[in-house]
């Protein structure tokens, strides 16, 4: 087997080089070891490396984990730059934010190579390209080691995530288990855990209280719930380590006591989920009498920034809806039921229509393999509902039959500016909502919704930043712009 040196000397003439850095390495790195051995590299030999403004802000959501090594990879890697700095050979593209651009302007170029994650936003991206992509390539696999790869072919072959279908069934596992207050199960590393009052049940499984640590519970599956896809997947993200405030992850699965899987430990959460909130206007401000608009954004950015975080590791959570996220009473929220989710090449078998974008409606989702491209499209159906109080951007007077028909036809309402026709626009205050939102932001809009213009997580962040920084300067002289309600 080839040493981490050896791989890396196989790009000859180093120095000819633009080495092109994509944060997804940072957190998909095996060890602080390999990632050393790619940074000393790469200053040894005196490369130039060029960073887009997203791999700062990708930066600023991973400092905010709460899993010791993800922030000390991350502080080192953010030295590494530094030190790149310093010698003036870190290139940083600050008009550049999204994979897609980035990789558009420069995949045609023999003397780049790019850095990234197999599973990644990236790695998409490179695959969009793949017909025309010329550059080399150092790719993180999916065991969090990197290899060097010199030509399209393999470049392309190393990229591609193919479904795994061999969990693809409809049988379940029959499990003699029956969960109750004292029953005592273990984890993969043989702690004891008796389990506490039963909180709630579901249509997949029961919450229960634990002594497992303060906070946290255990989820323990119905009869019939457990099949090949979900305890795969349930493995593989107790091995991911996602520790991130405001993320309900499957920490540890448990067992009985005759060694069977039976569910997972996860953190205690409070709250409401926002489906029960973000009704209409009025209901939002029953909840929050004091927010405004700038309270919106705030929620938004921060629920935004922990999909980010997910998917920084290959994940992305497929079944993305208002019921699936909780908000407590300072109105900080978190992501719950996420134990569907894609991850890696285990699909997520379950959607709600309303947050699909066309190119999935009618389609079985345990047969393929969600893109990012289509969820930035769920997510900026959140973030819509969000900013708009519960409305869908669908929704309208005079409509299709179902909300599917008007995605399809990407019948989006909303004029894109304030002299176009607002007559299908749904009655309750909307339209003034929207004459009192920014140009900026009504273009912004209108390309996702009409145009059909994905926008990546990060440049949906960045835009709602500017919207914010743009009342800052304007609540004052117009108050009308930072109200929510009409």
């Amino acid at each position: 087997m080839k040493s981490v040196e050896q791989k890396l000397n196989t790009l000859k003439e180093m120095n000819s080089l633009l080495f092109v850095l994509d944060f997804s390495v940072i957190t998909n790195i095996s060890s602080k070891d390999n990632l050393e051995a790619l940074t000393d590299f790469l200053l040894r030999n005196k490369v130039k490396v060029a960073v887009s403004r997203e791999f700062y802000e990708n930066y600023e959501v991973v400092i905010q984990s709460s899993n010791d090594e993800q922030k000390s990879i991350a502080q080192m890697t953010y030295r590494f730059l530094s030190l790149l700095n310093q010698n003036n050979e870190l290139l940083y593209m600050s008009n550049i934010v999204s994979a897609k651009e980035i990789i558009e302007k420069l995949h045609k170029n023999p003397n780049v190579c790019f850095i990234y994650y197999k599973n990644s936003e990236f790695s998409e991206m490179v695959l969009h390209f793949r017909e025309t992509f010329s550059g080399k390539a150092i790719i993180v696999d999916a065991l969090g080691d990197f290899d060097v790869y010199l030509t399209r072919e393999e470049i392309i072959q190393a990229s591609e995530n193919l479904l795994d279908v061999s969990v693809i069934d409809d049988d379940y596992f029959a499990i003699d288990f029956v969960p109750e207050k004292g029953i005592k199960i273990k984890t993969r590393d043989h702690e004891t855990i008796e389990i506490g009052d039963l909180i709630g049940s579901g249509g997949e499984g029961a919450v229960y209280e634990s002594n497992y640590r303060k906070n946290y519970v255990v989820k323990i599956y119905h009869p019939k719930q457990l099949n090949k896809l979900r305890l795969k997947k349930l493995f593989l993200m107790e091995k991911k380590q996602v520790r991130y405030n405001g993320i309900c992850w499957p920490e540890k699965v448990v067992y009985s006591e005759k060694g069977v899987p039976v569910g997972y430990l996860m953190r205690k959460v409070d709250g409401k989920p926002l489906s029960s909130i973000f009704d209409c206007a009025e209901s939002v401000l029953e909840a929050f009498p004091s927010w405004k608009k700038q309270d919106l954004l705030r929620l938004s950015i921060n629920i935004l920034q922990k999909i980010q975080y997910l998917h920084l590791f290959g994940i992305l959570i497929g079944d993305l809806r208002l019921k699936n996220i909780v908000v407590d009473s300072f109105g900080n929220p978190c992501l719950v039921d996420i134990d569907s989710c894609q991850i890696e090449n285990l699909p997520c078998p379950i959607g709600y229509p309303d947050f699909t974008p066309p190119e999935l409606q009618h389609i079985e989702f345990k047969k393929v393999l969600r893109t990012y491209e289509n969820e930035d499209f769920s997510c900026a159906v959140l973030l819509f509902k969000l900013l708009f109080c519960g409305i869908h951007p669908y929704d309208q007077r005079n409509g299709a039959e179902t909300i599917e028909e008007e995605i399809s036809d990407r019948s989006f309402p909303y004029p894109q500016n304030i002299q176009g026709d607002f007559t299908k626009i749904p009655w309750g205050g909307y339209e003034e909502m929207w004459r009192h939102t920014p140009h900026q932001m009504q273009t912004f809009l209108y390309d996702i919704f009409k145009n059909s213009i994905r926008y990546s997580l990060q440049e949906m962040i960045l835009m709602l930043k500017t919207y914010n920084a743009f009342l800052d300067l304007k609540k004052a002289e117009r108050p009308l712009l930072n109200q929510i309600s009409f």
